[in-house]
């Protein structure tokens, strides 16, 4: 009887820890395989977003402006409808340029690139049969606007302007431009040459990428150097007044590219940085406003200084806040109580009222959490609802949480049972071999 029963205990009590352990090992390997801890996921609601009172007037025919990292728009105006980008052009071809081209190439202005600028278009004087660098190009092509620097980068690349266009337009698309179509690689008006600010706004966050195009834009004046064709040096200087000093200087200022024609009007794709927060903004078809100001210029700051004045970067959560407290199944008394904590600080750009415990915060926990866990295990999501900057992130263990050692209560049954039944035979044993006392005294 001893020994059946403490067989019938020992399986049945291994076949509850298999099923234990297969259970718990299935956790970890999710756990294993999923993404790091710390990631933070963002997804951008715009409707999810207060609209501020204050927003400025624009007088420009089209305006975007938003923080390229997050894609938090701060303002738009007709933001995706189609416009004349006149040289705002130019970044397209940068890129484009730059993603297929080394800077230390050399590149010869062609009779054809020179002859293809309408009189009155800005140029940087280059001559036919000139050979310049890729650098030197970009800067003649982002600074003085120079066209026919843009069409003997196209025809280096391309062979053509026109095919060069088309490699631009395809590129266009690749990066979600949803209006934009290029005839040429410089702004030169044309009826089918057209895109929005939205299309602008994109390209220029991908520009952004390449540390030599942020330098570029930023330069107030380049010297280019004496060639084949030209002796001496030319000085060329940024048309973007943002940058120069004058009445339309703005220190946060960071660049990036001036456009105009008759048909386009004024226009502008700018950037800027202050107190942590990057900007990039388009306005399109601007004019002369009512003070005598150029509104590119004008909008422009008026749209950096509405977001610096009325939004800021703030500390939502930090690393290991604690956000929610569970009792674990099976686990031992003094590590059954865990906490579930946030494994990152993370940021956001929100209005300077608001304050981060208002925030609201969505939390969902896994069910029927059971020992053994590990610290920093995942437990379970948090989602920050931040005006319109939805941040999720994990909730993981904040310590180890030890299984409850039921084989050792098993033995311990196990023994005792044991223990009592050799008690309860001696018992019977002895009450038997009594009777049989008694029967023989009889």
């Amino acid at each position: 009887l001893i020994f059946f029963l403490t067989i019938f205990i020992l399986i049945f009590s291994n076949n509850v820890y298999a099923n234990e352990y297969i259970s718990n090992t299935l956790l970890d390997s999710s756990i294993v395989n999923s993404n790091d801890t710390n990631k933070v996921i963002l997804k951008y609601e715009l409707l999810e977003q207060k609209k501020l009172e204050n927003t400025p007037e624009i007088g420009c025919k089209a305006a975007y402006i938003a923080e390229p990292t997050t894609g938090k728009v701060f303002y738009e105006k007709n933001s995706h409808e189609k416009m004349y980008p006149a040289s705002t052009t130019k970044i397209l071809t940068a890129l484009v340029v730059l993603e297929n081209c080394k800077l230390t190439e050399k590149v010869m202005v062609s009779k054809q690139a020179i002859n293809l600028v309408p009189y009155g278009y800005s140029n940087a004087e280059l001559q036919v049969g000139e050979e310049l660098s890729v650098l030197d190009l970009l800067y003649a092509l982002l600074l003085p606007s120079a066209n026919e620097a843009a069409n003997a980068l196209a025809e280096h690349v391309s062979g053509s302007v026109d095919d060069f266009a088309k490699l631009c337009n395809n590129r266009a698309k690749e990066l979600g431009c949803e209006t934009l179509h290029f005839v040429n690689p410089n702004g030169i008006h044309d009826e089918d040459h057209y895109c929005s600010a939205y299309d602008l706004y994109l390209i220029a966050k991908e520009c952004q990428k390449y540390d030599i195009f942020n330098k570029i834009v930023k330069t107030k004046n380049y010297t280019l150097p004496s060639t084949n064709q030209y002796s001496g040096t030319r000085i060329i200087e940024n048309s973007n007044e943002l940058l120069l000093p004058g009445p339309y200087y703005y220190e946060n200022c960071t660049g990036i590219k001036t456009g105009f024609t008759t048909p386009a009007g004024n226009c502008l794709v700018a950037s800027s940085s202050f107190n942590s927060i990057n900007l990039i903004s388009v306005v399109l078809g601007g004019g002369i406003n009512n003070k005598g100001l150029n509104e590119r210029f004008y909008d422009t700051t008026q749209l950096f200084e509405f977001v610096y004045q009325n939004y800021s970067f703030k500390n939502i959560t930090h690393i290991n806040d604690v956000y929610a407290t569970i009792n674990v199944q099976k686990a031992t008394k003094e590590t059954a109580l865990l906490d579930l904590i946030i494994g990152t600080d993370i940021t956001a750009i929100v209005p300077n009222n608001v304050d981060k415990n208002d925030i609201p915060t969505d939390i969902s926990i896994e069910e029927n959490i059971t020992a053994p866990i590990r610290k920093n295990d995942v437990l379970g999501k948090i989602t920050f609802k931040a005006d319109g900057l939805n941040y999720t992130a994990n909730l993981v263990a904040s310590h180890n949480v030890e299984k409850f050692p039921y084989w050792l209560v098993n033995i311990i049954i196990v023994c005792s049972s044991v223990i009592t039944l050799i008690v309860l035979i001696n018992i019977i044993l002895k009450c038997c071999k009594h009777k049989n006392k008694r029967r023989k005294n009889v």
